[in-house]
């Protein structure tokens, strides 16, 4: 993808995205729940780092991509990082909270949970999740077919999972495996934004709205979906999964570190 593509990708991105965030964590983490320091890796254009902000006294975004980065506005006590979860500039266990709002699939390596273990407090809360809006009814009322062989999704074409998890890593403590389906409603504008927000719809979006007329895509979808309704009514999956360090996986971590 081109930088200027990119861009435009991660602008949509920042401009909306479904209230789901604040909702799926206000479940996930125990109710008036309050820690020292969080982070966020892949976070993105700061959108799930905002809604970890108010859980912590501290927050550190960790995004690899500069253009997500370049979109994000830190709040106060919020700082962003380039880079991955690999590598996460904070001293041993001083972390007390880690999310991973659909960025697992990106991130998911041994050396990853290496570094989780490093990080993390004793009584550190992981908490990965994700969401699925379901869109392919509103992509075939703008007249977009979705081909399978169009539309790979995130890490691999066939391969991506909402639902990926630490299931069955030894370092880890399952506390925690939720998965129901929602509702919510957007304005046109904003459906708009979430379908641009993707990079496969988006270009698909723009193959088919392109005119000779220079009216952008975006503009003409907008309208097209105002002219369907005013507001918009979408179902979406959501997932989520809470983890905690095994106390050996410290012991272990702590012991090599020292050597």
């Amino acid at each position: 993808m081109s930088d200027q593509y990119n861009q435009a990708v991660s602008t949509h991105y920042a401009a909306y995205r479904p209230p789901l965030h604040q909702r799926i964590l206000s479940t996930a983490l125990p109710a008036e729940t309050f820690f020292h320091c969080g982070v966020d890796i892949g976070c993105g254009t700061g959108v799930s780092t905002n809604a970890l902000h108010p859980y912590c006294y501290h927050v550190h975004g960790i995004e690899p991509s500069e253009a997500m980065l370049d979109q994000a506005t830190p709040l106060s006590n919020m700082h962003y990082h380039l880079g991955t979860g690999e590598a996460i500039p904070l001293p041993d266990g001083s972390v007390d909270v880690v999310t991973f709002a659909g960025s697992l699939c990106y991130a998911k390596s041994p050396q990853l949970v290496k570094e989780l273990v490093r990080v993390c407090s004793p009584k550190a809360s992981i908490v990965v999740y994700d969401f699925e809006v379901l869109l392919n009814d509103v992509m075939a009322s703008l007249g977009v077919d979705l081909p399978s062989s169009k539309i790979p999704s995130a890490c691999n074409a066939s391969t991506y999972d909402h639902a990926i998890n630490f299931h069955g890593e030894s370092a880890l403590d399952e506390q925690c495996v939720h998965h129901e389906h929602v509702a919510f409603s957007v304005s046109a504008e904003q459906l708009a934004h979430v379908l641009f927000s993707s990079s496969k719809r988006y270009a698909l979006l723009v193959e088919q709205f392109a005119n000779a007329d220079d009216i952008d895509a975006f503009t003409q979808v907008v309208k097209t979906l105002e002219q369907q309704s005013t507001t918009h009514s979408l179902q979406a999956g959501i997932y989520y999964s809470v983890y905690g360090i095994k106390q050996t996986a410290t012991h272990i971590a702590t012991t090599h570190t020292g050597d």
